[in-house]
């Protein structure tokens, strides 16, 4: 992208500034998950540094997973411009009795674990994929335990991530 994702500018909010404002109200608390830079407006927000040795979305899932072990948490990227209230909702209406995880499919049967829900129990997992040397979230996939919904029509935008300077630009033609 050429800088950090979390301040590009869409409309009058940085990215994470848009997932934030998704989560409050939905969720007791947000916490930021990660190093880098962080707009203005949140550096009053909690933070957790990534585990040590480990790189990527997992490891942010697994700081969070680690420093409230009995708490679940909703997972969401900092690339997701038109994430919203009413998504994070559905999110939160899909969680189930035994199920550890709850990774939507989007997108032709790929699940996103970045904008998904994971309870207490997906540590136990999350921790034995890294110690295996596994760190694709995508990974949990499949597995028992986790739920993996298509989100209605009308929210599927929202798992809509930015990866490259032309989806970022395509991205504020929706958001306006």
């Amino acid at each position: 992208m050429g800088r950090a994702k979390q301040c590009l500018e869409i409309g009058q909010r940085t990215l994470t500034e848009v997932a934030v404002a998704a989560l409050e109200g939905q969720v007791e608390r947000v916490v930021l998950v990660g190093g880098g830079p962080v707009p203005d407006a949140l550096r009053g927000l909690e933070r957790l540094d990534d585990p040590a040795g480990i790189a990527g979305p997992m490891a942010g899932v697994l700081a969070a997973l680690q420093r409230a072990p009995d708490a679940a948490w909703i997972v969401a990227a900092c690339d997701m411009p038109l994430l919203s209230p009413a998504a994070v909702r559905w999110l939160l209406s899909c969680r189930r009795r035994g199920i550890w995880a709850v990774l939507p499919r989007p997108r032709g049967g790929v699940v996103e674990p970045l904008l998904a829900v994971y309870e207490p129990r997906a540590r136990l997992v999350v921790e034995r994929l890294v110690a295996e040397g596994k760190w694709g979230l995508r990974r949990l996939a499949g597995l028992d335990g986790v739920f993996s919904p298509s989100p209605p029509p009308h929210l599927l935008q929202a798992w809509q991530d930015v990866n490259t300077p032309e989806q970022f630009r395509a991205s504020l033609d929706l958001f306006v």
